[in-house]
């Protein structure tokens, strides 16, 4: 690569963004020999949205974080180097709560212990779907993929209103390219055997995975952080614009910084909005045009170890609208490092975006309350201490932009922004920086492939 020799300071590559992505790219800079970079990010610390926070010895991730990976390479940097001696695995204890009961996740393959008339619709539904419809005609949005493919029983009584709920977008604005490796796709048989008898067989990637023992997922940035030198990385430091033809990073500070090549983290639609160069029209549209929601953790602290399930969880989804969250989970069971001793925690989360608002002001009053209906606490124990209950802690975290929306025009107006700016010498990557679903190990191997592309 060549260097330029002009300017406040000049690297042959500028990172935007310590989170996982940007600190993997940091890393396998590391082990390529290449020490002449900076990663750059606006925060105090590292990590993005791979963070812990501590509230009064309660400690919460920024929604709910676990580890696993199909990937022989990731499995082992995460499992054997980077957290080698602070992680446990951990075999999958989650539910669907429906119709009053708790039924084992995935939904589509146990629906032992619902209502007879439910598991008839059920069955009844995936039967016709897969047999009936034999030459089925596929509207290209995710509602129609979802009926097409398990049936209107599972359909409208546990997927629909479930992923309307996670998304909060109307899902026939949304494509169906990306789900099918996501949604676990039992055998018939298979889901006849669940609705008759309790579930013996666990399914997708995973069911099982892995945890650190100690400093919530927040470790894993920090592992990545230890084989990055401290002056490679600059915090609270803020972009104000780029000068792509330049290849020309400017700070809020006034200084200027140059590059040969940039690897960009941060979303796609903000990394467009500071370039300072004139983009066509129609690439400012897309970058327009690309959607995300909000997700809200509401975290809960309580004194006690005890709360009323009949069974242990790690997580639970709620596809019905009777509760404001979609999913809680409760970080003591991930590790005991999390709580104080004696004591228990849930995190509920709710999406929002402006397709469906959300007011953040009553999400603390409305998750208690949903934790009362779902049988997991007592309207007691929902109250604060100092009102006789157990909730010892209660706070908000608002991630945003938190989920991609994959819109109908989604894969168009993404390809034609990355090739755009990959030919200003800008590869952007991770989660936000390419606009995908992707999972922690896939957020790692962004920043590893990135290095790849600069030195292949």
């Amino acid at each position: 690569m060549s260097f330029f020799c002009e300017g406040d300071a000049t690297y042959p590559v500028v990172i935007l963004g310590a989170g996982l992505c940007g600190l993997s790219a940091g890393y396998h800079l590391e082990q390529a020999g290449c020490t002449d970079y900076i990663i750059i990010e606006k925060d105090g610390n590292i990590g993005g949205l791979a963070r812990t926070e501590t509230f009064e010895e309660f400690s919460f991730d920024y929604s709910i974080h676990i580890l696993y990976s199909g990937d022989i390479y990731v499995t082992e940097l995460i499992c054997n180097k980077l957290l080698a001696g602070n992680i446990v695995k951990q075999t999958r204890k989650s539910f669907c709560y429906s119709s009053g009961i708790y039924t084992e996740y995935p939904y589509q393959a146990n629906n032992y212990g619902l209502p007879a008339e439910i598991i008839a619709e059920n069955i009844l539904g995936l039967i016709e779907a897969k047999y009936e419809l034999s030459e089925p005609t596929l509207s290209p949005h995710f509602e129609s993929w979802i009926y097409r493919t398990f049936g209107r029983g599972i359909a409208e009584n546990f997927m629909i209103p479930f992923n309307r709920r996670v998304w909060a977008w109307d899902l026939k604005d949304m494509s169906y390219d990306w789900i099918a490796e996501r949604v676990p796709m039992p055998e018939i048989k298979e889901v006849l055997l669940g609705a008759l008898k309790k579930p013996e067989k666990k399914y997708g990637p995973n069911m099982e995975f892995w945890y650190p023992v100690k400093g919530g997922i927040e470790a894993l940035p920090r592992a990545f952080g230890e084989h990055i030198p401290k002056g490679q990385i600059s915090l609270n430091t803020n972009v104000v614009s780029i000068d792509a033809n330049h290849h020309e990073v400017r700070l809020s500070d006034g200084r200027s910084i140059r590059y040969e090549w940039l690897i960009s983290t941060i979303p796609l639609p903000g990394l467009v909005s500071i370039l300072s160069d004139r983009i066509p029209t129609k690439l400012a549209e897309c970058a327009a045009g690309l959607k995300h929601n909000t997700v809200y953790a509401v975290n809960i602290g309580l004194t006690g170890t005890e709360l009323s399930l009949d069974k242990p969880m790690h997580w639970s989804y709620f596809p019905e609208e009777s509760t404001a969250f979609h999913r809680i989970s409760f970080p003591h069971t991930f590790s005991e490092w999390m709580v104080p001793e004696g004591c228990c925690s849930i995190q509920a989360e709710v999406s929002g975006s402006t397709y469906r608002p959300r007011n953040q002001s009553t999400l603390i009053g409305d998750t208690l309350r949903g934790l009362v209906s779902v049988g997991i606490i007592s309207e007691k124990e929902a109250l604060p201490l100092s009102e006789g209950g157990r909730v010892a802690v209660a706070k908000v975290m608002k991630l945003n932009p938190a989920y991609i929306i994959y819109d109908l025009k989604h894969r168009e107006n993404t390809e034609q922004l990355k090739k755009f700016l990959r030919s200003s010498n800008i590869l952007t990557k991770g989660r936000f920086g390419e606009w995908e679903y992707l999972n922690m190990d896939h957020s790692i191997l962004s920043g590893k492939n990135a290095v790849e592309e600069l030195f292949l």
